[in-house]
């Protein structure tokens, strides 16, 4: 039974209530209109306090120069034609109206970049008895947003959205800030201002994934323009955002920061290998690329350059350096081999700056030795028989000339033995005469013609093993002096090479240093990278009142 008597009790009461709520909602809006400002008189201002409640930042369109926001618009305003009396209405204090069938004020964004200026979504509105009118419709602007990419990608962006009315003016429609108890008056020479540190409530904010949030303040600007006599009313919030760092340093800057230091190791790669100037041509197009990239993600304006664009072409400007250095040192590398390098460039080089850049010749000597030791061993065997053909030919010439004087001489004794008259005891004279070439040769009389024909023959073959080891001499100095012009050749070579590695070594050091110093100091060079400021947190003081 008891049971029975709660639920009809229960029943009575919401039947009992719900005919409170239609006799309320009759009585309150049977002859309202909704067309009519809620004023008392027609000269009596509304007053609007209003307030941005921020969801989230959706995004930040650099290139069309567009910032996306998503949350609610707080309006609040007094309808004398919306009150009650609880008592009447079964202490009824509020109640929620379809925003379609009330007065709303026509606040709109003026810097709207694309979509409807107005709220899209009339939702309902809660009243209460004393006719205060709460009306929190979600929204999704589109605003213009003037991005400054000067220190991109470490950059920091000062974007506003600018609220007024578009129909009212401020005699007729009075925009104040919800949060009355912060504002801070300030004269300037445009107008009075009303402005509030923490304008936009971010209680419900959901933190961005690109951009911290440093701050929101809310002003008021009250301005009278020559051709009225009331003033423009405006409720203007400024965001102050600054791009995390992690997602375009990974993604962008250490890409073109390797390319930057491959352009210096380009002068450790050896000129044997052949591939300097490919590595050189590879780092311009990945750079052309990432240029690609920029352009892609940055607005078209020629007010200043980005940081990164910067990078870029200093990293541009060292490959291209790389490149004409490459190409003068490949010109060093492979000279002619019979050219010598100056003697200056030798003890300046070579004897000077090689010690110091800790490059030794040890190991390209030793291998040119090994290459060449062969070589230098025929060489020495060359030099040695020259020597010995030149002693031979002189031993030979003396041994000769002794020889054919003795069987000269022994032989005319002979024959003189045997001739006929030499037993009657005469006497023959004998001349000693010089042939042109040295030797001495015993001429006989008219009738020793055996003995100088003997002679004769003689001195034919020692003509004949003359002329084959001076042919034999000179093939021999031939090849000598050929194996001593190819070990001047390789020196050269060898040379030449070297002080390639010394001026490749010069300018690894040189671009390095420039590469490490250009990238500090550009990438240091934005504010933001110095900033400590904490984006700002969600405190009790942030909600709505």
């Amino acid at each position: 039974m008891v049971f029975i008597r709660w639920f009809i009790l229960s029943v009575v009461l919401i039947v009992t209530k719900g005919s409170v709520y239609n006799r309320l909602f009759e009585d309150l809006l049977g002859r309202y209109n909704r067309l009519i400002r809620p004023s008392e008189g027609p000269n009596d201002t509304v007053r609007i306090a209003f307030r941005l409640k921020l969801s989230d930042l959706t995004d930040v369109h650099e290139r069309t120069q567009v910032i996306t926001t998503n949350g609610w618009l707080i309006h609040r305003w007094f309808d004398s034609r919306l009150s009650w009396s609880p008592s009447l209405y079964g202490n009824v204090t509020s109640m929620h109206v379809p925003g379609e069938l009330l007065w709303l004020p026509d606040i709109i964004l003026y810097n709207n970049a694309h979509g409807s200026p107005h709220v899209s979504a009339i939702t309902k509105a809660d009243i209460r008895f004393d006719g205060r009118v709460t009306w929190t419709p979600p929204v999704v602007y589109n605003s213009m947003c003037k991005i400054n990419v000067e220190w991109f990608p470490y950059d920091e962006q000062y974007c506003d959205m600018k609220f007024g009315s578009w129909t009212y003016a401020g005699s007729q429609l009075d925009l104040i800030h919800l949060m009355a108890d912060e504002v801070v008056e300030v004269q300037t020479p445009e107008g009075i201002e009303w402005t509030v540190e923490r304008g936009i409530d971010i209680s419900e904010y959901q933190e961005s994934v690109e951009f911290d949030l440093l701050s929101v303040v809310g002003k008021r600007h009250e301005k009278y323009y020559p051709c009225c006599d009331y003033p423009s009313i405006d409720i203007t919030y400024y965001l102050n955002i600054r791009r995390k760092k992690l997602f375009y340093t990974v993604n962008l800057v250490t890409p073109c920061f390797g390319l930057a230091t491959l352009t210096s190791f380009v002068f450790y790669l050896p000129c044997e290998s052949h591939q300097k100037l490919q590595l050189c041509i590879s780092v311009l197009v990945s750079l052309a690329f990432f240029f690609l990239v920029l352009l892609e993600s940055i607005p078209p304006t020629s007010l200043c350059i980005p940081l990164i664009g910067k990078y870029l072409v200093f990293t541009m400007l060292m490959v291209t350096a790389s490149v004409i250095m490459t190409v003068v040192v490949h010109n060093i590398h492979f000279r002619l081999p019979h050219e010598k390098v100056p003697e200056w460039v030798r003890r300046v080089f070579i004897d000077g700056i090689g010690s110091r850049l800790f490059i030794s010749r040890t190991v390209r000597e030793h291998r040119r030795k090994e290459k060449t030791k062969k070589r230098m061993t025929a060489l020495n065997a060359m030099l040695i028989l020259e020597k010995q053909f030149n002693k031979t030919l002189f031993h030979l010439e003396m041994a000769t000339r002794e020889r054919n004087q003795e069987m000269t001489m022994s032989t005319t004794q002979q024959l003189f033995l045997k001739l006929p008259f030499a037993q009657r005891s005469l006497s023959v004279r004998t001349k000693q005469v010089k042939t042109e070439k040295g030797p001495t040769i015993t001429r006989q009389s008219s009738t020793d013609k055996g003995i100088f024909n003997v002679s004769r023959v003689s001195e034919k073959q020692q003509d004949e093993a003359t002329k084959r080891l001076r042919r034999a001499e000179r093939n021999v100095h031939y090849i000598a002096q050929t194996l001593v012009g190819r070990r001047t050749v390789d020196e050269n070579i060898a040379d030449w090479h070297f002080l390639s590695m010394v001026i490749d070594r010069i300018l690894l050091i040189i671009f390095a240093s420039i590469i490490m110093t250009g990238s500090v100091a550009i990438l240091l060079s934005a504010p933001s990278i110095r900033d400590d400021r904490k984006p700002i947190n969600v405190s009790p003081s942030a909600t709505m009142p």
